[in-house]
């Protein structure tokens, strides 16, 4: 393990991970064990996004500060991103295909073909069941895409990457805002999974990043505050959630105030040590294989792997069938995403730091 890993974000990225495997794991529960966990089932995908945002933005703009802004910068960026991210996803996407393949008589490829080009939640969002976790992917590869092109455009007209962010930062947010408003007005189609409608909480993370890189005073006033205030926003968002049907909270706020929540507590967190307790290792290791689990635990794991486990709908112990497959599901997720990133996942991060990718820049 890096030695250089930041713990507090580390904390985040593993609690982001468990809270997206134990909802997905909610299908093994019993009716009385929903209504209590519904009180803990906070948006893990957000902690993601804005945590992506927060890391990304923060290279972007050491980058952009450090030398011009160029095409063969650019490309130099996309390489190092979809080193990281593409060919895992390929790899899970390859693997569902196959298996659909042989063991589902209906399965076509055009029906999945989209997800090969990250067009699953681009124009709408439909649950098929063949990938549906790897809408939040498309959010991030269509960030990492058009993003870094918007901020290239306009470094060339203004040359200031420091008015250029900021610019960005406030026009994707208040673009976002905007589509959720015609969205409430039924004047287009809104879904909390479209890629244009979940910008917004990667982008509150490049704002992190701004304020860390440019306003270190501010960064560093008050975070244990601001850290406390995150988590009075998630408890005000799981509240209001719980107990709001209207249509206007859903659409301008519930998307929001998870991502703020999140912003708030890097601060503090980007700052926190490792305490010196070994049991805390397991935290730096699922942070560590976070992108694998995140992967594998639904489509493959629950839907492919436990499912077809020869008990699964057995009425025998029903209950008791449920805690083993739960287990099972836990047990399955993290050993194969260590294999995962032992195997392929970290062989493709050393290789892609073994390209000479500074001939982009030459």
């Amino acid at each position: 393990m890096n030695s250089n890993r930041v713990f507090g974000l580390d904390l985040l990225r593993a609690i982001a991970i468990l809270l997206v495997v134990s909802s997905h794991g909610n299908y093994f529960f019993s009716k009385k064990m929903m209504d209590y966990y519904r009180f803990i089932d906070f948006d893990g995908v957000s902690l993601f996004f804005v945590l992506s945002g927060f890391l990304i933005g923060v290279i972007l703009i050491k980058q952009l500060e450090s030398q011009p802004a160029s095409f063969k910068l650019l490309l130099n960026f996309w390489v190092r991103r979809w080193f990281r991210t593409l060919p895992t996803y390929f790899l899970i996407l390859l693997t569902l295909t196959i298996l659909n393949k042989i063991f589902n008589p209906f399965f076509t490829f055009s029906s999945v073909q989209k997800y090969y080009y990250f067009f699953q939640n681009l124009y709408f969002y439909e649950i098929d069941g063949f990938f549906p976790e790897s809408w939040s992917l498309s959010v991030e590869e269509w960030f990492y895409l058009l993003v870094p092109v918007l901020i290239f455009s306009l470094l060339y007209l203004f040359k200031t990457p420091k008015r250029v962010i900021l610019f960005v930062i406030i026009f994707i947010i208040s673009l976002v805002f905007f589509i959720r408003y015609l969205g409430h007005l039924k004047i287009v189609l809104f879904s909390p999974k479209l890629v244009i409608t979940r910008l917004d909480a990667i982008m509150y993370g490049v704002f992190g990043a701004y304020v860390y890189f440019y306003h270190q005073k501010y960064w560093k006033m008050s975070p244990k505050t601001l850290f406390v205030l995150g988590l009075f926003l998630f408890a005000v968002d799981r509240y209001v959630e719980m107990s709001s049907t209207v249509d206007l909270f859903n659409c301008y706020f519930e998307w929001s105030i998870a991502p703020i929540g999140t912003l708030l507590l890097l601060p503090f967190l980007s700052d926190l040590k490792k305490p010196n307790f070994k049991i805390l290792n397991w935290v730096t290791i699922i942070s560590t294989i976070s992108y694998s689990m995140y992967l594998i635990n639904m489509s493959l794991v629950r839907d492919f792997i436990i499912v077809n486990l020869p008990w699964t709908g057995s009425e025998i112990y029903h209950d008791l069938v449920k805690i083993i497959n739960y287990t099972l599901y836990w047990g399955i997720t993290i050993s194969l995403s260590i294999i995962i990133y032992l195997f392929f996942e970290h062989p493709i991060t050393n290789l892609r730091d073994k390209i000479s990718l500074h001939r982009f820049e030459k």
